[in-house]
């Protein structure tokens, strides 16, 4: 049952905070050196120890500050947009100078440029996504995945893995025992596919072929591609490496939010989606910097709910940390075990169905926990 304490009228500021960093992370890729040390630093002590000090947050953000959400939505695009700019802008001005000291500031901000793609641009570009009728929000949506190189995600995320939530065959539910990296590797592979698949259906049942110029899958394309194409324009070909190397950074970023949201939980092909087939996160500063994304069993109950009214859910398991720090134990994956195999063993004496219990008996899932 969800739950929610209202509080009429109020703005939460803290869903500012994200491009509050992106203006400094502007500032500090222009700037480079400390600078850019000093705004990494600053977004890792937020996204982490200070998330864990914050603590949680179970209040409903309320419609009050709506004129103040949905401007931070759409005000992320130029801000990375800009971010991109002034990435090309340092890398034209330090190829030309020979010398692998002069390259670090490519690499820095390359790397910078990539954590924001997926913390401020993949999180908005999937509430957006989810306007299925506003052209803005649509193209908007695409603009920001192609900077992760994820334009299928609309496709795949809204007709897949919201119908597919938690089974087997959901390329976005990592599997109980899956590692980090095997889940990214064939979560990437199999969106893609899925999706082409969705097309090709919708396109059949309209009559028109695959390859038609109604695909949206391979008419999405145009947007990382003229993107890497402005890059080498602006910083040629090491420019659009970077520009790539950038948005590959942002993509298992964003996968390894994923992975982290639903793993090892299990649905029954043909029941109904719960609240148990999601991970939440109530950390404050978790919720703030990504939109509310980590109140994700809402979310999934409720895809079309903008972001300030989602809820918390006394039926939903909960992870021991905020997202970056969920993020960063998942690449060590002993640590991972350690932590999460004792909340599935949980969530399989308590939360799940016999039918789910059966399942992960028949898969032996049990015996990994």
């Amino acid at each position: 049952m969800a739950k929610a304490a209202s509080r009429p009228g109020a703005v939460v500021w803290r869903f500012g905070l994200a491009n509050l960093l992106l203006v400094a992370a502007i500032a500090g890729v222009a700037a480079s050196g400390w600078t850019l040390v000093a705004v990494m630093a600053i977004a890792l002590m937020l996204g982490s120890p200070a998330d864990e000090a914050a603590g949680d947050e179970h209040a409903l953000a309320g419609g009050g500050g709506r004129w103040f959400y949905v401007a931070n939505l759409y005000a992320a695009v130029p801000l990375l947009i800009a971010l991109t700019v002034v990435h090309q802008w340092v890398v034209a001005n330090s190829v030309p100078v020979v010398g692998a000291a002069r390259m670090m500031p490519v690499t820095a901000t390359t790397f910078v440029v990539g954590y924001f793609y997926a913390l401020v641009g993949a999180t908005v570009a999937h509430e957006l996504a989810h306007r299925s009728n506003d052209a803005l929000a649509q193209v908007c949506a695409r603009v920001l995945l192609a900077l992760t190189l994820n334009v299928t995600f609309p496709i795949y995320h809204v007709h897949g893995h919201h119908r597919h939530v938690g089974l087997y065959r959901d390329a976005a539910t990592a599997r109980r025992g899956e590692t980090a990296l095997a889940f990214i590797a064939r979560t990437v592979v199999a969106q893609t596919r899925e999706a082409m698949r969705f097309e090709a259906e919708r396109l059949a049942s309209m009559n028109r072929s695959v390859f038609s110029p109604y695909n949206r899958v391979l008419s999405a394309q145009a947007y990382p591609l003229l993107m890497t194409v402005a890059a080498w324009m602006m910083a040629g070909p090491v420019g659009a490496l970077a520009f790539l190397s950038a948005a590959l950074i942002g993509r298992f970023l964003h996968e390894l939010m994923n992975y982290v949201q639903h793993y090892g939980l299990v649905r029954v092909e043909g029941s109904p989606i719960a609240p148990r087939h999601t991970w939440d996160c109530y950390r404050r500063l978790s919720n703030g910097l990504q939109f509310n994304l980590p109140r994700h069993s809402d979310h999934h109950m409720f895809a079309a709910r903008p972001f300030w009214d989602l809820r918390v859910s006394e039926a939903a398991p909960v992870l021991p940390f905020g997202y970056q720090t969920m993020a960063l134990i998942a690449l060590v994956g002993p640590l991972w075990r350690r932590r999460m195999h004792p909340l599935l063993a949980d969530w399989d004496r308590r939360l799940a169905s016999d039918a789910e219990r059966a399942l992960v008996h028949e898969r032996g899932w049990d015996a990994i926990v």
